[in-house]
């Protein structure tokens, strides 16, 4: 009787266990279908604002002048943004070379030794 009652146990957990992967498969489908739908909808988006663009650059009015010129300052603007965090990096990475170098003179000091100093 006891086995009866663990293969009927067991049979359940097996039916759970599919319906746990079923579910998970049913909402892994229904994210790839919301992500397509996404992807298609930011498509159109994009192709809407270019045509949006090009309508009013041909029409040559001053809003078309006034988008233009704004497409040159966020262009302007990220350039200065890379420029600056190029900058940045570079301070941040002058900084631990020269602890490391500190560190590292300082060990050598302990040890009774020295960095060759080169004098210009």
């Amino acid at each position: 009787m006891a086995t009866v009652h663990l293969e009927m146990f067991g049979q359940t957990d097996r039916r759970f266990k599919s319906t746990l992967v079923q579910r998970e498969r049913d909402k892994i489908k229904k994210e790839e279908e919301i992500a397509g739908r996404l992807a298609e909808l930011e498509s159109a988006n994009n192709a809407v604002q270019k045509a949006e663009f090009e309508g009013a650059v041909q029409d040559g009015s001053v809003q078309a002048r006034t988008l233009t010129y704004q497409e040159h300052l966020r262009q302007r603007e990220t350039q200065l943004a890379r420029i600056a965090l190029i900058l940045v990096r570079r301070e941040a990475l002058r900084r631990v070379l020269e602890l490391e170098r500190q560190m590292y003179s300082s060990e050598l000091s302990q040890r009774g030794l020295t960095i060759y100093l080169q004098r210009i």
